[in-house]
């Protein structure tokens, strides 16, 4: 029945075995169709304890999207299990879990340890920021639990949480971190305060400054699109006059610094494209 209503487009499979409204899937954005998969297979799967990246988009700290096309769940069979499909499986020791939103996740110092010994260095360093912007665990104690909890690659996890601060806007600009610093630029300032030259009460916090030879600011700004496409952050609920308020308070910015930059997060995924831009500027590289 469920596969004649498919062909007929009353219906979408949006999983093996999973079908939803198609008017209701299209609703909805990525990370929650991501997680209305998890919950329907953790009410179909009652054993099943979901961890590593899925367990982190449970939590609220894996908002990367390219991070949401497996599902990961823990076993306690040291044994190897076979992966299929857009399983991956994932040997843990303890059988210890929480359940947030109706899921079954591995606690979250557990997740986060795990996230943060098998990404690449910016998504380790993405959600360790987000644990730490939302304040959900401070670095003191994540750093107790890095050291304490048995897995491979605890020297990853530990680099990962060393520069991380909290300081960071989103995943996208915690991303980016990761990349400059694996790059060897040195280390920007964050969120740093920049006072409008025409308005003393105005302020501007810029994503990453340095600070140059001569003190003064080099600027390097990612490019948030979904301010341009979203409505609900549109000034005023128009997108011409968030547009003149953007290049506005550019403008006013430059007036101030000795360099600014913008960058997207594909350049910053690209790699090569930043750097570019970051050389240009002179921004400062560690020996």
């Amino acid at each position: 029945m469920l596969v004649r209503r498919e062909k007929a487009g009353a219906i979408l499979r949006v999983y093996p075995g999973l079908y939803m409204r198609p008017d209701y899937w299209l609703s909805l954005d990525a990370r929650n169709r991501y997680l209305h998969i998890v919950r329907s297979l953790s009410q179909m799967h009652p054993g099943w304890i979901f961890c590593d990246m899925t367990a982190a988009a449970v939590y609220g700290v894996n908002t990367s999207t390219r991070h949401m096309d497996l599902i990961h769940i823990r076993t306690v069979d040291d044994k190897h299990v076979h992966d299929y499909g857009k399983v991956r499986h994932h040997y843990i020791r303890e059988e210890h879990y929480e359940i947030v939103d109706g899921i079954r996740v591995t606690p979250l110092a557990r997740t986060v340890f795990d996230c943060a010994r098998r990404q690449s260095f910016p998504d380790a360093l993405a959600v360790i920021e987000a644990v730490l912007r939302n304040r959900m665990m401070n670095k003191d104690k994540l750093e107790r639990c890095f050291e304490s909890l048995p897995g491979w690659h605890r020297k990853a996890a530990l680099a990962a949480l060393k520069p991380a601060t909290g300081h960071t806007e989103n995943g996208g600009e915690a991303y980016s971190l990761g990349v400059i610093l694996e790059e060897r630029f040195a280390m920007p300032l964050l969120q740093e305060a920049i006072v409008d030259p025409y308005d003393a009460r105005t302020v501007y916090r810029v994503d990453f400054a340095w600070r140059n030879d001569v003190g003064g600011l080099i600027v390097a700004e990612l490019d948030g699109r979904v301010k341009y496409t979203d409505r609900s952050m549109f000034r005023n609920g128009s997108l011409s006059e968030t547009i003149i308020a953007e290049k506005e308070r550019e403008e006013r910015i430059r007036l101030v610094v000795d360099d600014m930059v913008r960058f997207s997060f594909r350049e910053a995924l690209d790699r090569t494209p930043l750097v570019h831009k970051l050389e240009s500027v002179g921004v400062p590289r560690r020996g």
